[in-house]
Order: C-alpha cells, then structure tokens, then sequence
C-alpha cells in the first residue's frame, strides 16, 4: 500500500495523510532504476491500452490529454456521484444506483 500511496497526487496527501513521509524502499535501493512519475504513468496507460484497448488519459469526446485531479475512496461520497450520474442519464453501464441506497 505504502507504493500506491507514494504516487498518489500531492494534494490528496496534503488532505488525507497530515504530513506523513512515505518511503518506497525498492527505489531506494536501486537509484538507477528509478522512473521519473511521468514515465510510470505513461507505461501504465500503454499497458492499459495494449489490455483493454482503452487510453485511460485520453478524452474519448475531444481526443485531448486527461490527469487524475482526485481519488474518492468514501463510499458515501461515490454513491452520491453515481445517483447523480444516473439522476442525469450518465451512469456507468452495469451499474444499478436503487441498489445503492
């Protein structure tokens, strides 16, 4: 877990972590093996891509570049995001908000 919280965006730590230092031992250890965050999350959206055929950063309406701006974790919080969405007509296929309540 301590991975994903490393690279999770700057301003999320600020909020949930309260100041916390996260250390990845692995690269640590091994500086020359070290990507840069752009190019972990460019290897991460290839591999996506050549998977699912999906591209995760691009907008599938206009085509231009997208980035993670949160994480929502609160299941609360995702309920009302989905309820909304349906509300809207723009849920998720597969996805059945009455269940949610």
């Amino acid at each position: 877990m301590p991975e994903v919280i490393a690279h999770a965006p700057q301003g999320w730590k600020n909020e949930h972590l309260d100041n916390v230092v996260i250390k990845v031992e692995s690269e640590k250890e091994d500086p020359g093996m070290s990507l840069s965050e752009k190019e972990r999350r460019s290897a991460w959206a290839r591999l996506l891509a050549k998977v699912y055929e999906i591209h995760p950063f691009v907008c599938p309406k206009c085509s231009s570049d997208m980035e993670i701006i949160a994480i929502i974790m609160n299941p609360g919080e995702i309920r009302k995001i989905l309820q909304h969405l349906d509300k809207i007509e723009r849920s998720p296929p597969g996805i059945n908000t009455t269940s949610l309540n």
